[in-house]
């Protein structure tokens, strides 16, 4: 198995580029070693050029994460303006979703059979994201990092950061570990500039 599951930290980043034509993403454990890498494939020219031009972070987007050795290990896919996204195995098996629950700033964590298996609970920044299990625990958090106001108004620069708190079963581990990469595909990919000001 990835060291991508086993490490209690995790840090990802998104490379900076101006604007937001092709989603990327680098995965690195707690003392900066990479893990995985993660980028969209067969995204056009066209549809670049679309997505730069009119600032389209809505548009359907799919990423694939692969090992170090280039090895697929999973698929997040959000649909185009869905504020959902779906996690599945290189062969399309799927493992759940993260999906907004009725507020703005809450994610439901579900499992294959749309089961519910915890959820993300962020602040009104959406910034800061506690992880719950079923039970109420506190199991993880999902913190996305301040990289400065350049870097944040003008880039699709963002860094997140994810901290296990407990050994987490099937498929929520999982889900968690796709989380920092689901919610920048639903909520900053467009690189909104009221959104970047939290406005």
């Amino acid at each position: 198995m990835s060291d991508l599951f086993n490490s209690p930290v995790l840090v990802v980043e998104q490379p900076r580029r101006v604007p937001s034509a092709k989603s990327r993403y680098k995965v690195f454990d707690g003392a900066g070693t990479l893990l995985a890498g993660a980028e969209e494939r067969a995204v056009s020219l066209r549809r670049q050029a679309w997505r730069a031009v009119f600032m389209d972070g809505d548009d359907h987007r799919t990423v694939q994460v692969e090992d170090t050795r280039g090895t697929p290990i999973l698929i997040i896919e959000r649909p185009k303006r869905v504020k959902a996204t779906w996690v599945s195995t290189p062969d399309g098996a799927l493992h759940g979703s993260i999906r907004l629950d009725r507020y703005t700033w809450r994610y439901a964590l579900l499992d294959a059979a749309e089961r519910p298996v915890g959820r993300l609970d962020g602040n009104r920044r959406t910034n800061k994201f506690k992880v719950f299990d079923n039970g109420g625990a506190h199991v993880a958090q999902v913190d996305k990092k301040w990289n400065g106001a350049v870097t944040a108004l003008l880039t699709t620069a963002d860094k997140y950061a994810v901290t296990f708190h407990h050994a987490l079963p099937h498929p929520l581990r999982m889900l968690v570990v796709a989380a920092p990469i689901a919610l920048d595909l639903m909520l900053y990919e467009g690189k909104d500039l009221l959104d970047n000001l939290g406005i």
